[in-house]
């Protein structure tokens, strides 16, 4: 299978839910090849996933209060807070090792994240255990309270988190890799809490996720955990051909622009639960 590694960096938030979603179009299309994308954020960013009720997961004022920006993912999940982070993408027609279930896709996934991770000198494993329907019915439950099967920890903490859309028999997969903050500052924009509520649930957060630049000694950049993550990819996935890449096609281009303006910048769209 040939993929191709797109290396982008700091965008903003609706720019970069428009990208995944162009980059997912083109290939329903057969416009664009799979493609493995890596960025970051503009600002420190609030994602809900597509299905979440805005005034039950997070408090806008607060957002607004703390200077983050907020968006709407098209994939599902729960509350992730973006900020000193490696954001991940594969995207991909449901063939070869993505073919089959959700699990099994992120099980392949995950194996090519902990290959680039494990170079890096952070020994990550499997989340072995399934949520359980009730945790995930939970609202105002941060991602990173929690992992699903294949998510990867390092010494029982999150240190990645990821989300799923399937469409007309292509993969979107997009996730969070901790740099540089764990999530406890999620804790700040959760609606409805008390003080002594709000500093449990820091602490919790603070508790249960790490973050790659926590557990090195020698601490590393966003262009080099790149380098060690791609450098996964080709291990994990070594019967594979990889290309690297540093921008969008011209179909790419166009329907990311359309997307970014029609729906990741409207109100119709970020509030529409």
């Amino acid at each position: 299978m040939k993929w191709r590694i797109l290396i982008d960096h700091k965008k903003s938030a609706a720019e970069n839910m428009a990208i995944d979603e162009a980059i997912m179009m083109s290939n329903i299309s057969g416009k664009s090849i799979p493609t493995i994308r890596f960025y970051d954020w503009n600002l420190p960013t609030v994602s809900l996933g597509f299905n979440q009720q805005i005034k039950k997961e997070i408090d806008l004022d607060l957002v607004k209060e703390n200077g983050f920006e907020f968006v709407r993912r098209p994939t599902g999940g729960r509350a992730v807070l973006h900020i000193e982070e490696v954001t991940y993408a594969v995207i991909s027609p449901l063939e070869e090792k993505l073919n089959g279930s959700i699990t099994d896709s992120y099980s392949q996934i995950s194996l090519a994240l902990a290959t680039g991770l494990n170079l890096m000198g952070v020994n990550v494993e499997f989340e072995k255990g399934d949520l359980s329907s009730s945790h995930q019915r939970e609202f105002a439950n941060p991602c990173f309270t929690s992992s699903s099967k294949y998510e990867l920890k390092y010494e029982n903490k999150k240190i990645v988190g990821s989300a799923q859309v399937r469409k007309e028999n292509v993969l979107l997969q997009h996730g969070s890799i901790l740099m540089n903050q764990n999530q406890e500052a999620i804790s700040k924009i959760i609606p409805n809490l008390t003080v002594d509520k709000r500093n449990t649930i820091r602490k919790y957060l603070a508790r249960k996720t790490v973050c790659i630049n926590q557990i090195l000694n020698d601490k590393i950049d966003y262009e080099k955990a790149v380098e060690f993550l791609i450098e996964g990819f080709h291990k994990a996935w070594e019967k594979d051909e990889f290309i690297i890449d540093n921008d969008l096609n011209n179909f790419e281009k166009e329907i990311s622009e359309h997307l970014m303006e029609a729906k990741y910048k409207q109100d119709i769209w970020n509030f529409k639960k």
